[in-house]
This record gives structure tokens, sequence and C-alpha cells, in this order.
């Protein structure tokens, strides 16, 4: 098959894809969205203290996003959140945990979004390293595997 005929062969199947289950799965068949996450360790901090971390999610790639996303951000027991966000809206969970940052659809590629999480350590906290994780989720993402990352809260 010539390289003509596939590629119209592949943008036929995509406009099929397309037609019959909607955006998500053509982003998935087609290319699209891909969503990775990556959060830096924050700054350390002493029990009764705070710190913030920023983790940001990339478009790596190459269409983009059709649906919104959110951005789940999980902190140890003994440490608290509450976020902000320059293109987003976050919320503290329940027990303030998890803080989520809801992004809008249109995240285009090569561009990012990044929440600014405060955490707060609870007063009495032994000093250590504590474990915290930022992950996304997108439909038909190609490579789920880069929608979560590690960070660690020094607690001095």
């Amino acid at each position: 098959m010539s390289r003509q005929l596939f590629s119209r062969a592949l943008r036929a199947a995509c406009a099929a894809v397309l037609l019959a289950a909607g955006p998500a799965a053509a982003d998935a068949a087609c290319g699209g969205a891909d969503l990775a996450v990556t959060a830096a360790n924050p700054a350390p901090a002493p029990d009764g203290g705070s710190t913030e971390v920023h983790p940001v999610v990339a478009n790596t790639g190459d269409a983009a996003t059709s649906e919104p996303f959110t951005l789940l951000v999980h902190l140890p027991p003994g440490v608290v959140g509450s976020g902000t966000s320059a293109t987003g809206s976050c919320r503290t969970l329940p027990f303030g945990h998890t803080v989520a940052c809801d992004f809008p659809a249109g995240l285009a590629p090569g561009a990012t979004a990044t929440a600014d999480v405060r955490i707060t350590i609870a007063s009495g906290m032994e000093p250590g390293v504590l474990e915290g994780t930022a992950e996304t989720d997108l439909p038909g993402d190609p490579t789920p595997a880069d929608n979560s990352a590690a960070f660690e809260i020094t607690v001095l």
C-alpha cells in the first residue's frame, strides 16, 4: 500500500471513529492528546509549618485535549492541602488529604497546566520523609503510565 493510500485510509478510519464514538475515542485512535505529570519535591518544612508543591500536567500529544481533566494531589496522613491554579479551579476534598484541580478542555500540544498546592504539616510530626503523588486521567490517553508522579515532603 502506498504512503498516500495509507494516509487516506488512516484519516478515513479516524473520521469513522469520531462519528461513531466521539472525540475521546478519536483521540485514542488518531494520536490525540497525551498527558504527562511531573511534581518536584517541595521545600522542607517543620512540623506545624507549610510548604508548596507545584505539580505540572503537560500535553505531550499532537492534539489539544478534547475533554476537561482533573489533577489530583494525594497527601499522606498528617498533611493537609489547599490549592489554586491560574487556568483551572481547585478544591480540597473531605479530610484534606487530596486536592483536586479541574482544567478545561483545550490544553494545546506542548502546553502545560500547573497547580499550586499549599501543604500544611500537622504539629507534632516526627522528622522524616513523607510521600505524596500527583495524578491525572484523560480517556483515551495513549500512555497512561506517565499520568502520575511521586514527590517527597521532608519534615524537619
